[in-house]
């Protein structure tokens, strides 16, 4: 299963508009930046289905003003509906010093997911999914990302690649596959993890 994202900028390259597709080039959401304007940018995102209707949002858990290192949790349906999924970006300092990109961290239900970066790789990102991560969420009552052993960024051994975002030469400016069955059927949380790391990009 892949999706690609089209990328609409201004003239000064700041992205209005994400368009959405699936495989077979069907529209699926569009996303528009709605905070990054503010003074204050608030990195909130909406999505609208293709009759421009309000299907899901991304939401910084501090409205503040932008940081990096930041919790985001991103909403399907109307404002009162519990969040889909909670997304983490991890920024260390040498990381920013090594200008090296950050690392996300997808928490879907008890599913937990980690995206790396490079900037030389074959694949922009690369998505993991870790048979212990899972383990200890089946194991733990509700409890958070922390339970999950990834707060950290840590890759525990023995974790699979179940996915990849990349940047085609031509064409979408995004393109992400995965296997894994969870991330199939959460395309929102799919794009939203894209949108996180494009507006973190062009920071």
């Amino acid at each position: 299963m892949n999706y690609a994202i089209h990328k609409q900028t201004y003239a000064n390259r700041q992205a209005y508009r994400y368009r959405i597709l699936d495989e077979a080039g069907h529209l699926c959401y569009v996303a528009e930046p709605a905070g990054l304007m503010r003074p204050s940018p608030t990195r909130l995102v909406e999505f609208l289905d293709p009759a421009h209707g309000p299907v899901g949002r991304i939401k910084p858990s501090d409205v503040a003003a932008w940081r990096r290192g930041e919790r985001y949790e991103v909403f399907a349906g109307g404002e009162t509906e519990k969040s889909q999924a909670v997304i983490l970006d991890r920024w260390r300092l040498v990381d920013i010093l090594l200008l090296r990109l950050p690392l996300y961290i997808v928490q879907l239900g008890r599913y937990g997911y980690v995206a790396r970066g490079s900037r030389h790789g074959r694949h922009f990102y690369e998505l993991f999914g870790g048979r212990e991560t899972a383990d200890r969420r089946q194991g733990s009552a509700g409890g958070g990302i922390e339970d999950a052993g990834v707060v950290e960024g840590e890759i525990p051994a023995g974790d699979v690649k179940v996915g990849q975002i990349s940047r085609p030469v031509s064409g979408p400016s995004y393109v992400v596959e995965t296997d894994a069955t969870p991330l199939r059927q959460a395309p929102l949380v799919l794009a939203a993890l894209v949108i996180l790391i494009d507006i973190d990009l062009c920071a």
